[in-house]
């Protein structure tokens, strides 16, 4: 009996002391929660108790918080974002007051301990061999990548399909498919949803005798819809061309204008689509026109691997000369994703 009860004491003599180097957070309702407040986001806070576990509470439930120590926290200020670094104390309902006086409503509290920011995106590599009454060798590999902070996005971007086929007449190996691209953009936001942006493009295609094109541009975008399962933007600037062509040699120049969007929407846990659309018409000659464009659905299969489904478009109103107008491919990928 004794031990019980020297066991009991130990317990309430350390959920006291817990308590009082704790963070507490205090209900509408009168209650208290004594614990760490982890975060703060879309207007939920997951809170570490030691009783509870981690639960998750709707900040209108709050009245207000303490915290033992410093957290970060991302205030709205009109139309952008600021970090500040506090620790809270409690104030009247819907508040929180910092140490030199400062006082933050709840409705200005944007985020508190905001994950570090990181690159996210996808690597996908497809092939197929084919051996017998058909001989012949496909490849695919892709890759994007992105990393958002409060005030800009990097984003990079890149791709390669090569396809050869032997012809059983000859027994010689024709290579149909050959081309790559690399393309990289900064986006810097004037506010949560307006950004000026700079991107930088370099594309090779060997069987549309296309040597190189380079095509650096820049301009305004617009972020519509930025969701955890929607995202919506558009983008209208203008863009320089230089492409070399092969058999037979020429090189072109010239100025154009580039209006582009963006969307992807996540349908269920399992299944995201999306689908992007550029549009390149040249300001120096009406008969040159690039128009790029891709659709796609991604079917989750781990937390970390996917099926990737996709079909490409890629459209040159002047190609080199004997060269088809318009390409199309059907991809079908396994994506590794950060």
């Amino acid at each position: 009996m004794r031990k019980l009860c020297g066991l009991l004491m130990a317990g309430v003599s350390a959920l006291t002391v817990f308590s009082v180097n704790a963070d507490q957070v205090t209900l509408k309702n009168g209650d208290k929660l004594t614990g760490t407040v982890k975060s703060v986001e879309g207007g939920k806070m997951t809170f570490d108790s030691p009783l509870l576990s981690t639960v998750t509470i709707k900040m209108d439930d709050i009245s207000t918080f303490t915290t033992e120590k410093p957290i970060d926290i991302v205030v709205k200020k009109g139309e952008s974002e600021q970090k500040v670094s506090v620790t809270a104390f409690g104030s009247e309902a819907g508040k929180i007051a910092a140490a030199d006086g400062t006082v933050y409503s709840f409705a200005d509290i944007a985020k508190i301990n905001p994950p570090p920011v990181k690159w996210t995106g996808n690597v996908s590599a497809g092939a197929t061999v084919a051996r017998g009454n058909t001989h012949s060798e496909t490849a695919t590999a892709m890759f994007d990548a992105s990393r958002r902070t409060d005030n800009d996005r990097t984003s990079a971007y890149g791709g390669y399909y090569f396809a050869r086929e032997r012809d059983n007449a000859t027994h010689r190996d024709d290579t149909s498919a050959d081309n790559w691209f690399l393309k990289g953009q900064y986006d810097y936001f004037l506010s949560k949803k307006s950004y000026l942006y700079g991107s930088l493009k370099y594309e090779k295609d060997r069987i549309a005798h296309l040597d190189k094109r380079f095509t650096p541009g820049v301009g305004y975008g617009y972020q519509w819809i930025e969701r955890a399962d929607l995202n919506f933007n558009t983008e209208f600037g203008g863009s320089w061309i230089y492409e070399k062509y092969t058999d037979p040699t020429e090189t072109r120049k010239y100025m154009a204008l580039r209006a582009a969007y963006h969307v992807d929407k996540t349908l269920s846990d399992k299944v995201k689509v999306y689908h992007n659309l550029e549009y390149i018409p040249s300001l120096e000659y009406i008969d040159n026109m690039l128009i790029n464009a891709d659709a796609g659905l991604q079917a989750t299969i781990t937390a970390r691997l996917a099926l990737d489904f996709k079909a490409i478009l890629a459209y040159n109103s002047n190609p080199a000369a004997g060269m088809d107008k318009l390409d199309t491919r059907y991809i079908t990928a396994l994506t590794w994703k950060f």
